[in-house]
């Protein structure tokens, strides 16, 4: 119990805009709302056993671009907490989330202390089969009228490195911790045997791509950073900027005639249509995949993190093989 007690005092001020009549209102457990799949996993691992979080966005729905549903919106107004990567990734509910965060208890992931943020990819020097101007530079914060997750100038997919998950579960265990004390045991136990499993996914995944590791690969959309920070990997550039806006063809033409110099595989994502880069991975003999770092058909709950993770690294893998 004191190691508990001194758990809670340390990280007291973790909430230090929360008052004690906001605290005092919620439920135990508290009516947790999360946006998306990978961190809904993470947070409903800390609270298993004790309750389950309620998902906004599945995972077939790119939250870059998401508009909410008249459903979703009804969640946003029942949840007491809300769990959100922050705007440098849900920027197209930015707006509703501000329209309740003064009535709940907002925990944003890329505040969390610990997190390690990075700027936005940019492409621009050439690289061995990529020229400067093959490739949109990822400058998205100097696009102001750019409504897209880059357009702070830090890639939100904060998640894809499993150091950072260990991170975003301390930190909703804390914050979980102090605003219902009463399952504050609970929380923090879970998360100790959560950091536990994340630690041994680290180190097979580090194992794991280490037979590709100078591979060099595009996406489509840029999305990947943190996985290659993490684990070695190499991406060499990038299709387009917004997932919204479709690259020029005068670019697809240059990416038709330059990719297959040095570049092993190009990925996308399942939510995005492909059908252009798939016809161009099939012209220049470039493996063309996809990678998934949402869960998309995966059942939501404490393992897609774990799944999806190790799914996502060995699609990956395969890719960039030598065949």
């Amino acid at each position: 119990m004191r190691l508990l007690v001194l758990f809670l005092i340390g990280l007291s001020s973790l909430m230090a805009k929360t008052s004690p009549k906001s605290i005092a209102n919620l439920s135990s457990p508290p009516k947790v709302l999360v946006t998306i799949k990978p961190i809904h996993s993470l947070v409903a691992a800390v609270m298993e056993g004790v309750g389950t979080p309620e998902l906004l966005i599945e995972a077939n729905a790119s939250a870059h671009t998401h508009q909410l549903k008249p459903t979703e919106a009804l969640k946003l107004n029942a949840a007491q907490v809300i769990v959100w990567v922050g705007p440098i990734y849900e920027t197209a509910i930015q707006k509703s989330i501000d329209a309740v965060k003064k009535s709940v208890q907002l925990i944003t992931v890329s505040d969390l202390p610990g997190i390690h943020l990075l700027p936005a990819r940019t492409f621009h020097h050439p690289v061995e089969g990529c020229v400067a101007d093959l490739l949109q530079c990822h400058e998205g914060h100097q696009h102001e009228g750019d409504h897209h997750h880059e357009i702070s100038g830090k890639d939100g997919h904060l998640w894809l490195a499993a150091p950072n998950a260990k991170v975003i579960v301390k930190g909703i265990a804390a914050q979980l911790s102090q605003l219902d004390q009463r399952n504050a045991p609970h929380y923090l136990a879970n998360s100790k045997k959560i950091i536990k499993k994340i630690d041994e996914l680290h180190a097979d995944l580090t194992k794991e791509m280490e037979a590709v590791k100078s591979a060099k690969y595009l996406t489509y959309h840029d999305f990947t950073q943190y996985f290659d920070m993490a684990y070695g990997t190499e991406c060499v550039g990038a299709v387009r900027v917004n997932p919204e806006v479709e690259p020029t063809a005068a670019t697809l033409q240059d990416i038709r005639h330059e990719i297959s110099h040095g570049v092993k595989a190009i990925f996308s994502e399942p939510q995005f249509d492909t059908k252009t880069i798939r016809i161009i991975a099939e012209d220049t003999d470039v493996t063309y995949a996809q990678l998934d770092g949402l869960g998309f058909g995966l059942d939501a709950g404490p393992n897609l993190y774990f799944e999806m993770m190790r799914r996502f690294a060995n699609d990956m893998k395969k890719a960039l093989a030598p065949h």
